[in-house]
């Protein structure tokens, strides 16, 4: 597979992501005896964003975290192979423009 296949193949499964949440779901209890709880922590805009999660909501949200991390995942390798490419390319550029003579830019004359 080319690397231009692998990234419209990364591009196809990011777009079929179809739930995400950004954050970190927490369990916590109040203390002895009482029933445990979930919340979710985010950062967004640069603070911190609790919201607190009922039961019947956590499988769910598990769900669109785990969709949000494959996401980053596939973001990070996408990014990883553009910037191959773009270095192989650029390369490749250089190579092609070394074997050229560079005319004198200035005009003077060169020192013997």
């Amino acid at each position: 597979m080319t690397t231009q296949q692998r990234r419209q193949e990364i591009l196809q499964e990011m777009n079929s992501i179809t739930c995400m949440e950004r954050g970190k779901l927490c369990m916590q209890s109040r203390g002895p005896g009482s029933p445990p709880f979930h919340k979710l922590q985010c950062w967004h805009r640069g603070r911190n964003h609790t919201r607190y999660v009922p039961a019947n909501e956590v499988s769910a949200l598990q769900r669109a975290l785990a969709g949000h991390a494959h996401f980053q995942q596939l973001a990070e390798e996408f990014v990883d192979l553009t910037v191959a490419m773009t270095r192989q390319q650029t390369e490749g550029d250089r190579k092609k423009n070394s074997r050229k003579s560079k005319a004198n830019v200035t005009g003077k004359p060169k020192p013997s």
